[in-house]
């Protein structure tokens, strides 16, 4: 025990350091010439010469926000989809673009304007009943106040597409410019389809993942067409992928199901190589039911967390598997504190049961709560023996 106090105190020291330490951005870094912007009005970026870490991509300063910002809020109804889907992409985009050939900058291609009338249906506008940039289906017309009717022409023909997300990756030439080296495309397709006929009567569809997938041939070959006639992208290789979102009100986020490389000046999708990902809720029977060992696990934790607190609510979590195999867990513990010395002594004796209890082949993280309010972290990554922590003040 004293050598866990002794390692917690040393971690929390390190973290306040590194916190005063943090290094000055200005002036750090190698300028180049931006030729990813309008030959008309050149612009000039700057290389940062510090990296986060060496698995993730550098990123140009000043930094630029998606042209489609804020549109993947008012689209894809559960948050947890949008981060899945947002890191998940840049996670599956290292494959094809490296993040040490590669930076990363959010997609300058598709604007708002353009990815709101690909995701209407076709011949559905607001202002016009022609639309032909729709990549949703058609409603037929329907007789006005017959109601069966209009269910049944919603449920044959759902809005399977919620959004699409672009990614850049651009590269450093020979003579000191960046340009666009890559472009990175999720196509997110809903795996429920929730429509209103009138005001306060809803429907929830399931959508089967092999019609969903047959939709999402139509629409990604369609975006490929459409990205080849933009400016810059006839020649640009392209990572197109496949997400599949979890329901409104799912606990975890759906997960990626296809991904292709499509060669620069190519519009051939070719075959889709399948992804074997998914993320799986603690505590539910498909833990139980994919991982025995880690759910048992995590039932010795629970019972070690309510020897310690026996008023606590409940640890919930969820895991991510990548072809059957735990990647990262990650926890939360909602507890009420009654001060930070109560916070600092469950915090190091959760850390002594990450240490005894966990195996370290995949990343584990342990966020303890106080109502909305987070009181400290606890991560470890795999391979390693310690966990990191942090204290929140």
């Amino acid at each position: 025990m004293f050598k866990r106090v002794a390692i917690l105190c040393t971690i929390i020291i390190g973290l306040t350091l590194l916190a005063s330490c943090a290094p000055s951005y200005d002036n750090e870094g190698e300028m180049v010439e931006d030729n990813t912007t309008d030959q008309d009005n050149q612009e000039t970026a700057i290389i940062p010469s510090y990296s986060v870490t060496d698995e993730e991509y550098q990123i140009l300063l000043p930094y630029k926000v998606s042209q489609t910002r804020g549109v993947i809020t008012n689209q894809i109804a559960n948050r947890l989809d949008i981060d899945a889907i947002e890191e998940g992409l840049r996670r599956h985009s290292k494959e094809v673009f490296d993040p040490d050939e590669y930076y990363f900058q959010e997609g300058q291609k598709i604007t708002t304007d353009v990815v709101y009338s690909w995701l209407e249906r076709q011949g559905e506008e607001e202002t016009s009943n022609s639309n032909p940039q729709g990549l949703n289906p058609t409603l037929p017309d329907v007789e006005k106040g017959n109601e069966e009717a209009l269910i049944e022409a919603e449920r044959n023909n759902p809005k399977y597409l919620s959004h699409i997300l672009e990614q850049d990756y651009l590269v450093k030439t020979s003579d000191n410019a960046v340009e666009l080296g890559g472009i990175s495309i999720a196509i997110a397709m809903k795996s429920v389809y929730k429509f209103e006929t009138e005001p306060g009567r809803s429907y929830n569809e399931t959508i089967p993942k092999d019609e969903m997938m047959d939709e999402a041939n139509r629409i990604a070959q369609e975006v490929v067409n459409r990205l080849r006639q933009m400016d810059g992208l006839a020649e640009t290789p392209i990572m197109l992928s496949i997400y599949r979102e979890a329901a409104q009100d799912s606990l975890v986020p759906g997960n990626f199901v296809a991904k292709t490389n499509i060669k620069g000046g190519s519009t051939s999708i070719g075959e889709w190589d399948s992804i074997n990902e998914d993320y799986v809720l603690y505590p539910s029977n498909d833990m139980a039911e994919i991982d025995p060992d880690v759910n048992a696990n995590l039932e010795d934790f629970e019972s070690d967390v309510q020897e310690f607190f026996p008023n606590y609510v409940g640890v919930v979590g969820e895991g991510f598997y990548i072809k059957d195999q735990l990647q990262k867990l990650t926890l939360e513990i909602p507890i009420q504190f009654k001060g930070k010395a109560e916070v600092l002594g469950f915090t190091q004796y959760v850390y002594g049961l990450i240490v005894d209890n966990f195996d370290n082949y995949y990343d584990i993280e342990v966020n303890i709560m106080s109502g909305k309010q987070q009181e400290s972290l606890i991560y470890r990554k795999a391979e390693e023996e310690d966990p990191e922590v942090h204290i929140y003040d």
